[in-house]
């Protein structure tokens, strides 16, 4: 383990990671800014995942390995690389996800600029087994910042007036035409963006400061509680979307969102977990009860924080559904298998994503992973391309094709 305490850490957890472990390690290795540790954590795997990383680890010494006998489960795997990790920032990657070779440099430069910015993330598409976009319109160029997580200009005020007046008690203003956001300067209108906004929580794999996230409950004992986690961050400081697509999230049968069972999410979670029925989403409206007790607000937004939160309650239609599929063994999203019935063949590329663009430094930029997969050389799903020297062939490559310098 290098002395020097490195600017940024990357957490890894990973369990029987072998089919997309290698593409995703390279693309983050290949990361032009270089100031950065990755932490691999592995849940005791039984494929070849212990084999790669231990390669990785030999050749690049930013990486460290570390192997647990049994799987404890994905909640605890998260936390557990985030309490290894020593840099100043702090992002979670997970194995089947691509980064293209700005993602750190960009969120780096974000941080050390805003002060009051806590995390940041920049735009994503979801990609297939082999890295191409999906045809979904849905799934691709999706952000967190002033659409909601969706395309600008998708977003609505209330229609009906009981919709205007509750928006006018809780936050505060009428006449949006997009509600507020996680990049709002006031607490419960980025808390209102986290819990009421259209949209996951992905952004959970942006860059954050290490600190704060310490001073939140990490990620609870329950499928789905990242979200939880980023409305904590949302109450201690702003989020920052940086207006690039920049990363790409692997669309398959075997990922985390694929699952659909209440009772295959709760082994994900923790294979050793005795129970055999939880109510998940009363768990979730206890993580966010608790996030805004936890959290240094005035009594003014404390008050509002609570009002999202009756709001959030009061979404009748949606709970009627939850319970619906509670009762029926179902469990939160599953949305996943829904993008993979319709990506039979991948949809063409964006037309503002097929080539490099300009950057603002004179060089250029990678937007599409499919191309910067091409251009760089990096390694296919199979786990074969770049490594070891082809690793610092696609950070010098990556570095000239942006403008840069290479280091020798």
């Amino acid at each position: 383990m290098s002395k020097q305490v490195p600017r940024v850490s990357i957490g890894v957890p990973v369990y029987n990671a072998e089919n997309y472990l290698a593409e995703s390690l390279d693309s983050l290795l290949a990361q032009t800014f270089e100031d950065f540790e990755l932490i691999i954590s592995d849940n005791g795997s039984t494929d070849r995942t212990a084999e790669i990383c231990r390669a990785y680890a030999a050749r690049d010494p930013r990486v460290r390995y570390l192997r647990h006998e049994e799987n404890r489960g994905q909640v605890w795997n998260f936390n557990y690389v985030f309490e290894r990790a020593r840099g100043q920032y702090f992002k979670w990657a997970a194995h089947d996800d691509v980064h293209a070779p700005r993602f750190l440099a960009r969120c780096v430069e974000v941080l050390d600029g805003c002060p009051d910015v806590v995390w940041c993330h920049p735009r994503l598409t979801h990609i297939d087994a082999a890295g191409e976009p999906l045809c979904d319109p849905a799934v691709r160029d999706i952000g967190y910042g002033a659409s909601n997580g969706h395309r600008p200009g998708t977003d609505r005020a209330p229609t009906r007036s009981v919709g205007r007046r509750w928006s006018a008690l809780v936050d505060g203003h009428t006449g949006s035409t997009s509600g507020p956001t996680r990049e709002s300067p006031l607490p419960h209108q980025r808390f209102r963006a986290v819990l009421l906004g259209r949209g996951g929580s992905l952004d959970v794999y942006g860059l954050m400061r290490r600190e704060v996230v310490g001073q939140t409950m990490l990620h609870l004992p329950y499928y789905g509680a990242e979200k939880v986690m980023i409305a904590e961050l949302g109450l201690r400081g702003r989020f920052q979307e940086i207006p690039e697509t920049l990363f790409f999230v692997r669309v398959h049968e075997a990922a985390s969102g694929s699952m659909r069972s209440a009772a295959e999410q709760r082994r994900f979670v923790n294979p050793r977990a005795s129970q055999w029925f939880t109510f998940t989403r009363l768990q979730t409206l206890r993580g966010f009860t608790l996030a805004i007790i936890r959290a240094d607000l005035s009594v003014g937004q404390r008050s509002r924080c609570f009002g999202v939160l009756l709001r959030y309650l009061f979404q009748v239609n949606k709970w009627k559904g939850i319970v619906a599929r509670t009762f029926r063994g179902m469990g939160n999203g599953g949305g996943y298998i829904d993008h993979l019935r319709t990506a039979e063949e991948p949809g063409p590329a964006l037309p503002s994503m097929r080539q490099p663009q300009e950057s603002s430094r004179g060089g250029k930029q990678i937007s599409n992973w499919s191309f910067a997969k091409r251009r760089f050389n990096l390694p296919s799903p199979s786990g074969r391309g770049a490594g070891g020297e082809g690793i610092e062939r696609t950070r010098k490559q990556g570095k000239t094709f942006l403008g840069e310098s290479p280091s020798p």
